[in-house]
């Protein structure tokens, strides 16, 4: 009974919230304007498929991209993941040229996604790489040279690999790993498909799921698979995108994994409850397993953000056409509701195949607004369905005014793509998210934000001081007031599809505001707060406080 009177409330409070079309959300409609600078030359790189002509699934849903900073020179530098040899940008001078050839990266692999942390504690980003085969951990110097070491540190996996997250499971101040399985593919028992006459790239229901996994961390960089006990062994997955998330707000991060084809996962980390590593599936109860319609989806993409500004996190999936992109409403007592039609992102996504997605504040106007990079999963759909689908497909930017979302113009002439993945990143520190969509068989595309100046804005750079948190102090709990606002995050560097993001983060105060209390509670659960001001970068180490104050750059 309490269940149901709960998902009556939230079906109660998403009418009122969410329902509305008229009202405020038009008179917040943006015009004309132009939010970022288109920039396809910016980034010298064309991903290559690795395809060998014979449709192999493992060509048509890569590749992924991080941005971090890999020599500690203060800002972002690019990794590119391929069907091919990766490729290390570095940042010079505002631009993006590649690393030297004995940088260390060496990956020839069929990749597909990307975690980047601090997992051996000195203080610099390592790089783990999913690939349909052996995957990669490249090791960090400090100075954007590398040493793979995977097999070296406990990583052994050579199945079809896919999204991945670093996360402080059990609380010990080092980053787990957690792996996403697509499916169980080979070569040499591969039977094409067709549709008609044509040859087709097989759906994913051609092919049996694969159990994610988990390595945990001994807290010098070494990993040990506890798949089995932690309970994964037990859930096939066909697993694209992945997220940590604390959904009971109970200090220790939860899982939410988007499947293709198969019913999604919401995995409650039971290490606070029953003293040991395991997770119980609730995605189903929690009403986030399926899309509209009760039926599983497509699922690729997947971010997470306070939408509704009520203290909790929807989750959002992006999925194939026909299905519509999926907004799991939070109502904050471990109950979610379908709300993409209500809220204006269902019916504009219907026509689209969704890959990366990233919630962000792309107006820099204290509201979150969300970005979709789309592109379709069959290089002869034009052929299959003339004149009704293609191959390349328009990226699309929703505002958001706290309730509603509205399909919005973001770039002069938005060509069609064939997006996968999207990743955010301050790429020139001037305090505005810029945006980079990697294209298949194409060059990365590079959307340069036009928002910075427009708004005060609190940049954070969190710093996690060991043992207590890892460096990166992913899973810390940020909350930012400001006049009558109140902004809370989770901090986490992975989301969208096969992607990892600066990780910085950015809050646009309301208007009339220059300064805000903000207050964090650190993973292990000790709590800071300072009074900020806006135009900065502040580097915020776990019991210190702000050790740095870095002014935004000029826009450019």
């Amino acid at each position: 009974m309490r269940a149901f009177a709960t998902l009556f409330a939230s079906c109660l409070a998403c009418t009122l919230l969410c329902g509305c079309t008229s009202g405020d959300s038009s008179s917040r409609a943006p015009g004309k304007q132009r939010l970022f600078k288109v920039e396809d030359d910016a980034i010298p790189f064309k991903h290559d498929a690795g395809a060998t002509g014979k449709r192999h699934i493992t060509e048509i849903v890569g590749s992924g991209a991080g941005l971090f900073d890999a020599d500690g020179d203060g800002d972002l530098d690019l990794y590119l993941v391929n069907g091919a040899r990766d490729q290390l940008l570095v940042q010079i001078d505002g631009e993006f040229k590649p690393a030297s050839q004995d940088c260390g990266i060496d990956g020839t692999d069929s990749g597909m996604g990307i975690a980047i942390g601090d997992i051996d504690g000195d203080g610099d980003p390592d790089i783990f790489v999913a690939n349909n085969g052996p995957d990669r951990l490249y090791i960090n110097d400090g100075k954007a040279r590398f040493q793979e070491q995977a097999v070296q540190r406990g990583i052994n996996i050579s199945t079809f690999s896919s999204a991945a997250a670093f996360v402080d499971i059990e609380g010990d101040g080092d980053l787990d790993l957690f792996v996403c399985s697509y499916l169980d593919f080979d070569e040499k028992t591969f039977t094409p498909c067709t549709r008609g006459d044509l040859e087709v790239y097989c759906a994913p229901a051609n092919y049996p799921a694969v159990p994610c996994r988990l390595l945990l961390n001994d807290g010098r960089g070494h990993f040990t698979d506890v798949s089995e006990s932690s309970g994964l062994n037990d859930l096939p997955a066909k697993a694209l995108g992945v997220i940590s998330i604390d959904i009971e707000n109970d200090g220790d991060p939860d899982l939410y994994v988007a499947n293709d084809g198969e019913p999604n996962f919401l995995l409650i980390n039971q290490w606070k409850q029953q003293g040991r590593i395991f997770f119980e599936e609730d995605a189903l109860l929690a009403g986030c397993a399926y899309g509209e319609g009760a039926k599983a989806e497509a699922g690729m993409g997947v971010d997470a953000a306070d939408l509704d500004g009520d203290g909790d996190e929807e989750i959002l999936v992006t999925n194939l056409e026909a299905q519509s992109n999926s907004c799991y409403r939070n109502d904050g007592d471990g109950l979610f509701m379908e709300t993409s039609f209500a809220n204006g992102l269902g019916a504009a996504s219907l026509a689209h195949v969704g890959f990366g997605i990233r919630v962000i504040d792309a107006n820099l106007d204290g509201w979150l607004d969300i970005f979709v990079t789309n592109g379709h999963i069959l290089d002869n759909i034009g052929e299959i369905r003339q004149g009704s689908s293609s191959f390349a497909q328009v990226d699309q930017l929703f505002i958001g005014d706290g309730s509603h979302f509205v399909l919005t113009p973001h770039i002069q002439n938005n060509d069609e793509t064939v997006g996968r993945s999207l990743v955010s990143g301050d790429i020139d520190n001037d305090g505005d998210t810029d945006l980079i969509i990697t294209r298949w068989n194409g060059s990365p595309r590079l959307l340069r934000s036009t928002a910075a100046g427009t708004s005060h804005v609190i940049g954070l750079q969190l710093v996690g001081t060991p043992p207590a948190s890892s460096t990166d102090a992913i899973g810390a709990r940020i909350t930012v007031t400001a006049g009558d606002r109140v902004f809370i995050r989770e901090h986490r560097v992975q989301s969208s599809y096969l992607a990892s993001h600066d990780p910085r983060q950015l809050f646009a105060l309301p208007a009339g505001n220059t300064s805000a209390r903000v207050h964090i509670r650190w993973p292990d659960g000790s709590e800071g707060e300072q009074n900020l001001q806006s135009g900065s970068y502040h580097r915020w180490q776990q019991g210190v406080g702000i050790v740095a104050s870095t002014p935004f750059q000029s826009p450019r």
